[in-house]
């Protein structure tokens, strides 16, 4: 199998575009399929060009947002935001004090989500700090 050199490609993708553009006069539909080619075509020359100019392509300025994001609807229970550092992992064992729980049952009382809770378990249990009991976990004895 023959290797194919960049300008290979190039010159594929740009013998594809202009039977586009031709097409394109009776079929619309390959509207998509030309912009498509010509982005791949812009990306592909613009990839080489760097390289042989030894020199990085310039990064697009980040744009701020200019409307403020609506306020989520989220109960006091279950928020989004990241719990402080050890802060589930305290929550987790303190609830684990009354007796062995599910993770599905510590997330009920704690309000941390059961992905969560299921996650922290496995590492508690792995670094010995709770045991698996034969409904869920419990602490060690």
């Amino acid at each position: 199998m023959p290797k194919l050199e960049v300008s290979d490609i190039a010159r594929s993708i740009k013998e594809r575009i202009r039977e586009v553009e031709e097409q394109l006069k009776d079929h619309r539909a390959l509207s998509d399929e030309l912009e498509r080619l010509k982005g791949a075509l812009g990306r592909l020359e613009g990839g080489v060009r760097s390289r042989v100019d030894g020199r990085r392509r310039r990064q697009r300025p980040v744009t701020q947002r200019t409307t403020t994001p609506a306020p989520r609807d989220a109960s006091p229970a279950r928020s989004t935001a990241r719990a402080p550092r050890g802060e589930n992992k305290k929550k987790i064992l303190a609830a684990l004090k009354d007796g062995p729980k599910t993770a599905s049952e510590i997330a009920t009382e704690t309000g941390i989500k059961a992905s969560i809770i299921g996650a922290s378990l496995s590492k508690l249990a792995k670094a010995g700090e709770v045991v698996k009991a034969d409904r869920g976990y419990a602490l060690p004895k």
